[in-house]
């Protein structure tokens, strides 16, 4: 296995990855300084006859070649005798005290920095398999180089799931069916027809009873702790009076007669405007009549209570419901212009 250069081994971890930097290295940011030694070194070595003539790494390769030939001038000064005996001597004495001994009488005597045991790079301690070092462990385990990256990282992962939900959401129906509901629900006989909507609710409500049909069992997986009625509207009462009469009169005071008005009087015909009625009209015919049956007691009757009980606010829910619908034409008229 090859040995580490003294020289490599003597810098500092931030100088090393600065000469790895300079010699172009890369993926060195995760390496601790054991490993980033053995891998600039090798690199150095590889490219040798590139970086030779390269002044930040003339101490490294003039170690380099000197060791070598100091051992070929050693082995080349005796006879035949002496280079066998000299050849016994280097394979009893330790290769790396040799390596050692040589690169400290090449050293300059002005650069005094801690020396590192020899027991570091003895062959008789070798050196721990690749595979299980901490720099090969935190490969494996993918960690960021730093809190900088690793928050990077999160903003990338948070912006592209954000931009898959806004691509989900553009390419699906949702935007299309929304802006065609809000734009029909944004007229005057919209408003009308959820006015109608609510006052036909409660009024149905109180003419149509509830009828008790069986009894629900308790279900605590389902939230029901406790036995449940359970009731459905009674349609037997659709053939009564009881339902007729109530629903007449409320149909008669707050559809027909508003309807037949506004078609009749219809002020929209007189601009040359498309419409088959004019939704102010309607607002006042509907408002006018309300007055006259359910707050002066025009009409007399139990029906007329029934109304006035069903109805959300009773005639004053009758007359606020005129109100809402007048506003909403007149508006509706002036943006119109």
């Amino acid at each position: 296995m090859v040995s580490v250069s003294y020289y490599l081994q003597r810098q500092r971890k931030p100088d090393l990855q600065a000469l790895a930097s300079h010699v172009g290295m890369t993926q060195y940011d995760n390496l601790l300084k054991p490993d980033l030694e053995l891998a600039l070194d090798d690199y150095l070595r590889k490219n040798q006859a590139r970086l030779h003539s390269d002044p930040a790494l003339s101490h490294f390769y003039k170690r380099l070649e000197s060791t070598p030939a100091k051992r070929e001038k050693s082995n080349g000064s005796g006879g035949g005798a002496g280079v066998s005996s000299a050849a016994a001597e280097e394979t009893k004495k330790p290769k790396r005290r040799q390596t050692i001994k040589a690169r400290e009488e090449l050293e300059p005597p002005s650069e005094p920095e801690a020396q590192l045991p020899l027991t570091t790079t003895s062959p008789a301690s070798p050196r721990t398999p690749y595979a299980s070092t901490p720099s090969s462990l935190a490969r494996q385990l993918a960690l960021p180089a730093s809190p900088s990256v690793l928050a990077d990282r999160i903003e990338e992962s948070t912006t592209s799931l954000s931009t898959s939900f806004n691509n989900l959401y553009t390419t699906s129906p949702i935007p299309t069916t929304l802006s065609s509901l809000r734009a029909k629900l944004s007229t005057v006989t919209s408003i009308q027809l959820l006015v109608l909507s609510l006052e036909a609710f409660g009024l149905f409500r109180q003419i149509i009873p509830l009828k008790y049909l069986t009894t629900i069992p308790a279900i605590p997986a389902l939230g029901l702790s406790d036995p449940t009625a359970l009731k459905l509207p009674d349609l037997f009462a659709l053939l009564t009076s009881a339902f007729w009469l109530p629903f007449g009169l409320w149909f008669t005071t707050s559809v027909l007669l508003p309807v037949a008005g506004a078609w009749f009087m219809n002020l929209r015909s007189t601009r040359d405007e498309e419409g088959g009625y004019d939704p102010v009209t309607f607002g006042v015919v509907k408002g006018m009549v309300a007055w006259i049956v359910y707050v002066r007691d025009g009409l007399e009757g139990e029906s007329k209570g029934v109304v006035e009980e069903s109805v959300p606010g009773g005639s004053v829910g009758l007359m606020m419901g005129a109100g809402v619908t007048v506003l909403g034409g007149v508006y509706d008229a002036i943006l119109r212009k």
